[in-house]
């Protein structure tokens, strides 16, 4: 707790130490040492980088995700720690972003409003599920909401110093989830156009920003070029993606899944859509497994260009239940709903509600939202719209919600003014009411 106060002065620490507790206690009780999915792939690259490397020479190359998240295990692994340490960390790390929030958004709102939105980020339960896990998505979370925060600090401040911190952090987050480094890619072309027109200091602050985090990535590019001889390859996980995402068969909605057609089975009183999926799948699989590595990716990616130029209306409607998948990870192929789906839909239905509000003054006046917001739309823009082409999950959205939060706070509490008069003065809530009846205005300025 001292270490709060240093570094967070301001910090209402009675409010947020019960989530930090919290945490803690939810890692403790759901924690095994047994790995399931995506863990035992993280964990093997870190080992992987303790010997020396990342992949498998080709052909066996495997960057079914950056070195971001093994580059975060690989301490523990060094010093020999019990998995349970990780899990640990991935609750200070939730934490540490709630803080960060907070401390994010009284650069633009009211002590009042940052601590509610700050709030809701401690209580979003959606996001606790991966807590107890080996998964990238608590180091993710952290990064953005980091990332947030040293933006809003280095424009107030006029900080290059604090920029600088930002690039390295997204470099980071880039190599954690590499679909960023598209992203990253976009937005350090257009910043370096826009430095050059507008010749501002800030420009060249955000063309440093995105400038040192795609050099924090060169390295990476450099070893990936090595095994492939591809120029910016960033992994050979996407095709898989974009094959189930392409599916042209009626009934089916672009969702995930394995080779073997199990990733739905195993689920209690959940029957297995394994032969449902055989049926319009298993030729289309057999003639992937041939291949390995980059081949086995480009074969993917071959088979779902082709399912699209034959059936666009259909990879539409798929995009459109991939935003479903996001927000509120309905629907799913041959798949039985569950509680779980309407767990997901208070927050998520809260959130989308008022980033529709919100995106209306935006949009009306965008040149007067400050540039640092406007920089945060156009990364949740793009990242968003990226994740949307590819089968998604709903901890692909709620990664950046800390981010949906701070542009919500800002734009709400400049651009909407909601004036309540009811009844007479003596009524509760009514300041200054008229003579006569009752007044509601929403007002966007």
């Amino acid at each position: 707790m001292h270490m709060s106060r240093k570094w967070f002065p301001n910090t209402p620490l009675g409010a947020f130490t019960p989530f930090l507790l919290l945490y803690l206690c939810l890692v403790l009780y759901l924690h095994t040492d047994t790995m399931y999915g995506d863990e035992a792939r993280y964990w093997e690259f870190a080992q992987n980088l303790l010997q020396g490397f990342y992949s498998p020479p080709a052909p066996d190359i495997n960057l079914w995700n950056g070195p971001g998240y093994p580059l975060f295990l690989l301490p523990f692994a060094v010093l020999g720690l019990p998995l349970l340490a990780i899990t640990l960390a991935n609750a200070v790390l939730y934490w540490a972003s709630v803080l960060l929030l907070y401390h994010s958004l009284l650069g633009y709102v009211s002590r009042r409003t940052a601590l509610l939105l700050s709030l809701f980020w401690a209580g979003y339960y959606i996001a606790f599920q991966e807590l107890p896990s080996l998964l990238s998505e608590p180091l993710t979370l952290f990064l953005v909401t980091a990332i947030a925060y040293c933006w809003s600090r280095a424009f107030r401040e006029a900080s290059t110093r604090w920029m600088v911190v930002a690039g390295l952090l997204l470099g980071w987050l880039t190599l954690t989830k590499i679909i960023f480094g598209y992203v990253v890619l976009v937005l350090l072309a257009g910043s370096v156009l826009y430095a050059g027109i507008s010749r501002t200091a800030n420009a060249r602050r955000l063309a440093y920003c995105f400038g040192v985090a795609f050099l924090l990535c060169v390295p990476y590019l450099l070893y990936t070029y090595s095994l492939t001889g591809r120029v910016l390859y960033w992994g050979n996980s996407g095709g898989m993606s974009l094959y189930w995402m392409s599916t042209p068969v009626e009934g089916e909605y672009g969702d995930w899944n394995n080779e073997t057609f199990t990733a739905n089975c195993g689920l209690p009183n959940m029957p297995c859509s394994a032969p449902l999926l055989a049926v319009h799948h298993q030729a289309d699989i057999a003639y992937v497994s041939q291949f390995v590595g980059v081949a086995k990716d480009d074969a993917y990616k071959r088979i779902a260009i082709d399912n699209i130029k034959a059936h666009p209306v259909k990879y539409v409607r798929n995009w459109l239940a991939n935003i479903g998948r996001l927000l509120f990870g309905i629907p799913a192929s041959y798949f039985y709903q569950r509680e779980a789906t309407l767990a997901r839909i208070l927050p998520n239905g809260v959130l989308l509600t008022f980033m529709l509000i919100a995106a209306v003054p935006t949009i009306r006046s965008w040149r007067r939202v400050a540039l640092e917001i406007r920089i945060l739309v156009l990364l949740l823009l793009l990242y968003l719209g990226a994740s949307s082409l590819l089968s998604a999950y709903p901890r692909q959205f709620y990664v950046v919600v800390p981010m949906l939060l701070l542009w919500i706070g800002y734009v709400l509490e400049r651009s909407l003014r909601i004036s309540l008069q009811i009844g007479s003065a003596g009524e509760a809530g009514c300041a200054k009411p008229p003579a006569t009846g009752k007044e509601c205005n929403l007002t966007f300025l």
